[in-house]
């Protein structure tokens, strides 16, 4: 069978959005609340995003450990932690779009400015970063794969 790795992008992103309602749900009218309480020396955001979202991204990777595949989960991990964020304004009704700038939301520094846009940079190094993923390790990864190889046999066996 053939892994469509589309829908499986496609997938990924749809539930970072959905992450984005439960968030706004859980924060209400206090923006940032995850990134504010702490448990054991690490925030909410930190164990969401950063620990329990990576490990159930590692899941197909048990069954079918692959370099495209990887690179498919990276790539949407990276670009669905900034749609998510986005999102949150979108469906927040305590803040909406309108308050997606660094007067309202000051939890997310720093801010970058494009003539009258506003948006926080991490929205731009994080999508950048997915796009650029997904370009060199899910469509090279035949070549990456062969490089694997060479390395492991190297130094592994």
């Amino acid at each position: 069978m053939k892994t469509n790795y589309a829908l499986i992008f496609l997938i990924e992103i749809l539930t970072f959005i959905s992450i984005s309602f439960w968030a706004a749900a859980m924060e209400g009218p206090i923006g940032g609340i995850f990134g504010q309480r702490e448990i054991y020396g690490f925030n909410a955001d930190f164990y969401i995003f950063f620990i329990t979202i990576p490990l159930f991204l590692l899941l197909p990777l048990i069954i079918k450990p692959e370099v495209k595949l990887f690179g498919t989960l990276l790539g949407g991990y990276l670009i669905g932690i900034a749609l998510e964020d986005f999102f949150w304004f979108v469906v927040n009704p305590y803040y909406g779009i309108q308050k997606l700038n660094s007067h309202y939301a000051i939890w997310l520094t720093p801010w970058m400015k494009i003539g009258p846009i506003e948006f926080p940079f991490f929205y731009i190094k994080y999508i950048l970063g997915g796009i650029l993923v997904l370009v060199i390790i899910a469509y090279k990864s035949e070549r990456i794969t062969r490089i694997l190889k060479k390395f492991i046999r190297k130094w592994w066996i």
